[in-house]
């Protein structure tokens, strides 16, 4: 179902399809540890069973709806205090696949994806670190294709925006060759402002005032940017100085 991508040049060039497991995540970290999972590879499935999203969370997602899948990379290159800009450059690849079909996507801190101020797409990147440098990483995301029913109302889809159905296949092809790219030019490692750059352009609520959940008050800010560990910087009213928060400290209050 899911072919290996010939005109890429690193990602894709091994795709690992289960019809059904835990963790994509799990499972590609297993195969680094093993040493048979090559730079590039893919491990994707039609069903989820223990999905992990971001701050300890879990990932749902109904069988053969949507793209669930985790890509191994190896970006020793990367000096371990910049190894957002992985994270960065995924988010990048994504939201230029999703920016085909509407110039409303964002990303959202860190590393989500949001479509006219919806959830399309939950990412998870884990790193390992040996020694001095970043020997692999998972990047593990879940993208919105055919699913049309949500729980909540802050999630919609490629079907939900469109009004269609996907073939899943076309649309991972497509995906993999706009994460090849961006992946390509960070490994390259002359293009680290430029992803920034890019990143910020892409951020949303970047120079926005937003409303935010912070120390158990409802407080607004503006966003300012990002530090290169991460962080989210953020201006809020009445204060002059930026603080910088991280991802277990501040929660999105939505209108």
């Amino acid at each position: 179902m899911y072919k290996s991508i010939y005109d890429t040049l690193i990602i894709g060039k091994k795709v690992i399809y289960l019809p059904s497991c835990h963790s994509t995540n799990d499972i590609a970290a297993e195969l680094v540890r093993s040493g048979s999972g090559m730079e590039g590879a893919i491990v994707i499935t039609d069903e989820q069973t223990k999905g992990r999203g971001q701050r300890g969370t879990t990932w749902v997602s109904p069988p053969r709806m949507n793209l669930t899948m985790s890509v191994i990379l190896a970006p020793v290159s990367v000096p371990i205090p910049d190894q957002f800009l992985i994270s960065q450059a995924v988010a990048l690849g994504i939201s230029d696949y999703l920016s085909t079909y509407s110039d409303k996507v964002k990303i959202k801190w860190p590393n989500d994806i949001y479509l006219d101020n919806k959830k399309i797409c939950g990412t998870l990147i884990e790193n390992s670190i040996q020694g001095n440098i970043i020997s692999s990483s998972v990047a593990g995301m879940g993208i919105n294709i055919n699913q049309t029913d949500f729980e909540g109302s802050r999630a919609t889809s490629l079907a939900k925006m469109t009004g269609r159905e996907f073939v899943k296949a076309e649309e991972f092809s497509k995906l993999v060759r706009h994460l090849d790219t961006w992946y390509l030019k960070l490994k390259s490692g002359n293009h680290n402002e430029g992803i920034r750059r890019e990143y910020l352009n892409r951020l949303l609520g970047y120079n926005q005032l937003r409303h935010f959940r912070y120390k158990n008050e409802i407080v607004s800010g503006t966003v300012t940017g990002v530090t290169d560990y991460g962080m989210l910087c953020i201006r809020f009213t009445n204060q002059i100085d930026i603080q910088e928060v991280d991802l277990k400290e501040i929660e999105w209050i939505w209108d």
